[in-house]
């Protein structure tokens, strides 16, 4: 079987191990911890460092991944928002590899606490299991922007990706002017009508006797 494994390949085979690895090699650290119980400490402990000692390998594998994507060696050619995720994942790797070494120094400190200072292992042990879950975190993040450079459906939307939503337009309807039709005005007519004038008769004058 040929294997033509580029560094992207390798790459990608061992970049989930700050990830994956380190939680699991915080689970004995943490159940140690809480039980007192020095042999699992140092099971996590020991786990701890090698997935740091991982890191070397996934950082120069990560570095000439990128460089072949910038040569046009690796096809097809990235997109303008690969790019940017390219150079985004490799800024979030560089912030993220001094962690785990330093989780590393500290996993290295604690193991060798155990053997004379079993008190002071258990802080350091602490210590080591913040920086785990810190270094998780990290990873995570820079895991995130990774996706992004060859897969679209992880991008986040952007404005000019996302069809604009129509809308609605009413029709403006002329409303047809009503026409007024004049009320005629009604004409008071005046009717000179004569007073009807009653003449009383004359009563005749009353006889007086003698």
């Amino acid at each position: 079987m040929n294997l033509d494994l580029t560094p992207a390949h390798l790459h990608l085979a061992l970049n989930h191990i700050p990830i994956i690895g380190l939680a699991f090699a915080s689970l004995p650290i943490l159940v140690g911890i809480l039980a007192q119980s020095r042999t699992t400490i140092a099971a996590g402990l020991l786990a701890t460092l090698l997935c740091a000692g991982a890191m070397p390998t996934i950082m120069q594998t990560g570095s000439e991944a990128s460089h072949s994507f910038k040569e046009g060696k690796t096809l097809p050619p990235l997109d303008d928002a690969g790019k940017i995720a390219l150079h985004m994942h490799a800024g979030r790797a560089d912030k993220t590899a001094p962690v785990v070494y330093a989780c590393a120094i500290l996993a290295l400190l604690a193991l060798l606490a155990l053997v004379k200072f079993p008190q002071a292992a258990l802080w350091l042990s602490s210590a080591v299991l913040l920086g785990n879950a810190i270094s998780i975190s990290l990873g995570i993040w820079t895991a995130q922007a990774g996706g992004r450079i060859r897969h679209a459906e992880f991008r986040p939307a952007t404005p000019w990706d996302t069809p604009p939503t129509p809308t609605p337009t009413t029709a403006a309807t002329s409303t047809p002017a009503v026409m007024s039709t004049p009320t005629p005005t009604p004409v008071a007519t005046s009717t000179n009508t004569p007073a009807p004038t009653t003449s009383t008769p004359a009563v005749p004058p009353t006889p007086t006797t003698p």
